[in-house]
């Protein structure tokens, strides 16, 4: 069934509404200390990519796209001093991709605007082409809908938890802190 929606300034509805969830979601302060999943992140206004990524999804389907959550893993940005403490040097990211004229577009709504004044990636999205990531993958995108996907993300997770584990717990604790106050310094 094809369903048609009134142009509007050379776009359908659905897109501008897309856009504009986009840049909403986006908007929303990054953090890795709050909000994990999409109803903490309406609640608590802030929270981390998979968050993001998890409200991003909610919004687009409701907008009437076709999405799908995607994972990768990446090094992390050394951002505040103490990390160079920690005995692990990447992380698992996700992100949306969106179904956009038979294609699947990268759709990274992670870092808010004041987060580019500490060079990490904000995504700019027209609405037809993928975003650039947040993070440069190392190795593969691995589709949450993916066959063998589950499988591959734990073994991912589990290798990283294990490093995250070797690391002293009160080290985990101040990255944590040092990163997100540098994140709040960005946005005043």
């Amino acid at each position: 069934m094809v369903v048609r929606v009134r142009e509007y300034n050379g776009y359908m509805k659905k897109e501008v509404r897309a856009l504009e969830m986009y840049e909403m979601v986006r908007d929303l302060p990054y953090t890795t200390d709050a909000a994990y999943d999409s109803l903490g992140l309406r609640e608590q206004g802030r929270g981390n990519c998979v968050a993001k990524a998890a409200l991003l999804a909610e919004e687009f389907l409701a907008c009437g796209l076709v999405v799908r959550l995607v994972s990768w893993e990446y090094e992390l940005p050394v951002l505040v001093e103490v990390q160079r403490s920690l005995r692990f040097s990447s992380d698992v990211h996700t992100a949306v991709e969106a179904r956009i004229e038979g294609e699947w577009v990268l759709v990274d709504a992670t870092h808010d605007p004041p987060l580019a004044d500490l060079c990490l990636t904000v995504g700019q999205w027209n609405g037809l082409t993928s975003t650039e990531p947040a993070y440069a993958p190392l190795g593969s995108i691995i589709s949450h809908d993916g066959h063998g996907s589950a499988a591959r993300l734990g073994r991912l997770r589990s290798r990283i938890d294990q490093q995250v584990g070797a690391t002293h717990p009160d080290i985990v604790n101040q990255y944590q802190r040092d990163l997100n106050g540098l994140f709040e310094q960005a946005r005043r």
